[in-house]
């Protein structure tokens, strides 16, 4: 089996920890940006810390962690999930079964030229297997 003994993760989490940190340095930069505007436009620093940490957190919110949730899911509906029934297919084809057409229609040129590959490899394999067992007879 791949992997034996470690733990992987889905790539769509890899992705969004990318996401993430760069929105949490985005987020940085914003505070900064708003807190030192506000001192040099003569707010007292205390009053600047209070504005600009607010700021920063609605400017998180509706603009760093919305999108992160649109992404993530954009990329379980287009990406991940046309994998995970393709993995699922595949799986049963390791165990034998070479009748079930791998079927998947993705929305992207490259997850549906792999499952053509994988479709070619089920019928040749198919046919491999139907050759040798006459070949034996």
């Amino acid at each position: 089996m791949i992997g034996r003994g470690k733990k992987y993760r889905s790539i769509l989490y890899k992705i969004l920890d990318i996401v993430f940190i760069g929105s949490l340095l985005a987020a940085v930069l914003v505070f900064f940006v708003f807190f030192f505007a506000l001192v040099n436009n003569d707010v007292p620093e205390e009053v600047a810390w209070k504005y600009a940490l607010g700021s920063t957190l609605f400017l998180v919110l509706c603009w760093f962690v919305g999108p992160i949730l649109i992404i993530q899911l954009l990329i379980e509906w287009t990406i991940l999930r046309p994998i995970k029934e393709m993995t699922k297919r595949l799986e049963k084809m390791s165990e034998g079964d070479l009748d079930t057409p791998l079927e998947i229609q993705g929305r992207y040129l490259e997850i549906n030229r792999l499952a053509e590959s994988f479709e070619r490899m089920r019928l040749s394999l198919k046919a491999l297997i139907r050759r040798l067992k006459k070949h034996e007879s």
